[in-house]
């Protein structure tokens, strides 16, 4: 999805006001801020037609106990994990709790709200080398 309307092509939604097929999340709507901008800032720039697309992502944290956590990251499209971080992430972990707990957090207010957080795309290379997302 390129996140323009159907209609009416100076438009573009993300988050909650898209009717996108996948989880309304804080993490779907980072990764989907990075394809708004870049195919809004193509068309400024006279650009055809928006060529970069959404791919899914999106990222549920589920409380399985006191400190412990499951960081679900997976594409709402297809369900395939898009995993940030090289350990099974379908496994509780105290370091997903403490992630999302304190450096999320972080990160929404720091970051994701001024337009410089696109999600964690650009760090699984660094963190997850061995994923083929």
């Amino acid at each position: 999805a390129t996140l323009q309307h159907n209609k009416f092509s100076n438009i573009y939604a993300l988050g909650d006001c898209s009717s996108l097929p996948t989880s309304k999340t804080a993490a779907a709507a980072a990764a989907q801020s990075k394809v708004l901008k870049q195919n809004l800032l193509s068309q400024i720039r006279g650009g055809n037609s928006p060529s970069v697309e959404y791919n899914g992502y999106t990222s549920c944290p589920l409380v399985t106990g006191k400190h412990k956590l499951v960081l679900a990251e997976f594409s709402g499209y297809t369900g395939t994990p898009h995993e940030t971080f090289f350990f099974n992430q379908a496994k509780e972990h105290a370091f997903s709790y403490w992630l999302t707990a304190d450096v999320l957090p972080e990160i929404y207010w720091n970051s994701m709200l001024k337009g410089t957080w696109n999600g964690p795309s650009s760090i699984r290379k660094l963190t997850n080398p061995t994923s083929i997302n």
